[in-house]
């Protein structure tokens, strides 16, 4: 124990000194405890090869690099230089009764932060894109604020071109549609006038029928000492019969009656039936004043007055292609006919004095 703290260098512990100083000669030819135990493996040779290590220069330093072996930058990489603590420093001989410690150094652990010889050299920083160079973000938002600009005044050109053809195909639309209202009222009044015109032409005939029927009246009520019928008339008790020997339609027998003071024949009795049925003598079929024009099947003579006695032939009226009209037949018997269709006709007035 004496000798462990002794050959180490540090001070003797108290109550030690007088022992130091019998052995203060021997010192010289003490050997160290651990001089003969066998060396760490590769620990010689390590210690050696760093104090080379530090004067030798790298084989390939002067010779020009292979081409394609320079690796990429990368930057540098702290390596933790770990250093071995050295053995306890040799103590120095003691000429006198030094008791002074002898101190020794203590490891120093540091981390070398340089780069190694042959690290490359670091690459240099990529060139900067152009906006960045030409101004940044700042440029970039004035080009967006005049292209939306741009847009905006186009939209609003396109805006008052379209409204414009719109304004314009709405005044051409407003002209026709007044020239297709004037043409609208031109046909309305062109209606009307036709309409007022027909009109017009059945008042005149009503009143004319209204004329010759009041006439007929008026010449029955006459006291007439002497019964005369016009050339061509056959009397028959205070009335004279008109027997035509053309054919018209039921309306145009009728015109020609009312135009001659008399109208269709009106049968009241049989006595009147028998001489009309007789009167003909021929094998022809005349008109009757009789019609249903205004209700279907509700047959008046033309003073309005019913049906009260009636000859009808068998099966009839039938009413077969809207057949209105009343014919008197060859033998005395009465059948429905249109009234489009022309024959011949009777006409009935009252005697004249």
């Amino acid at each position: 124990m004496h000798n462990l703290y002794t050959s180490a260098g540090y001070p003797n512990p108290p109550g030690t000194v007088e022992e130091e100083e019998d052995e203060e000669d021997d010192y010289e030819n003490m050997v160290p405890p651990y001089k003969d135990l066998p060396p760490k493996p590769g620990t010689m040779e390590e210690e050696e090869e760093e104090d080379d290590y530090e004067n030798s220069a790298p084989p390939y330093k002067d010779l020009p690099p292979k081409p394609g072996s320079i690796a990429p930058p990368r930057p540098p990489r702290a390596e933790k230089k770990t250093e071995k603590p050295p053995l306890p420093c040799k103590p120095r001989k003691m000429t006198g009764l030094d008791l002074n410690a002898v101190t020794c150094t203590p490891p120093q652990l540091a981390v070398d932060l340089e780069p190694s010889p042959l690290q490359p050299p670091l690459a240099a920083a990529p060139a900067p894109w152009p906006s960045q160079t030409s101004g940044g973000p700042g440029c970039c938002q004035k080009r967006l604020i005049v292209c939306l600009c741009l847009l905006v005044a186009t939209s609003l050109i396109l805006s008052c071109f379209g409204l414009i053809v719109t304004l314009t195909k709405y005044e051409e639309l407003v002209k026709e549609l007044r020239m297709l209202s004037f043409q609208q009222m031109m046909w309305r009044a062109n209606v009307t006038g036709m309409a007022g015109l027909a009109g017009l032409k059945h008042d005149i005939d009503r009143v004319r029928a209204d004329t010759n029927q009041s006439l007929v009246e008026l010449w029955g009520l006459l006291d007439c000492s002497r019964v005369t019928c016009p050339e061509g008339w056959l009397p028959f008790e205070s009335k004279c019969y008109y027997f035509s020997p053309t054919t018209k339609s039921w309306d145009g027998a009728r015109m020609f009656c009312q135009e001659n003071y008399s109208h269709l024949v009106i049968i009241n009795s049989f006595a009147e039936h028998n001489f009309v049925a007789k009167a003909h003598g021929s094998p022809r079929v005349y008109w009757l004043g009789l019609n249903d024009r205004e209700q279907e099947g509700n047959w008046r003579w033309l003073d309005g007055s019913p049906v009260t006695l009636s000859f009808w032939e068998p099966e009839e009226p039938n009413n077969i292609q809207e057949e209105d009209c009343a014919s008197m037949n060859k033998d005395g018997t009465w059948n429905d006919l249109s009234c489009y269709k022309t024959t011949y006709w009777i006409c009935e007035r009252k005697c004249s004095c």
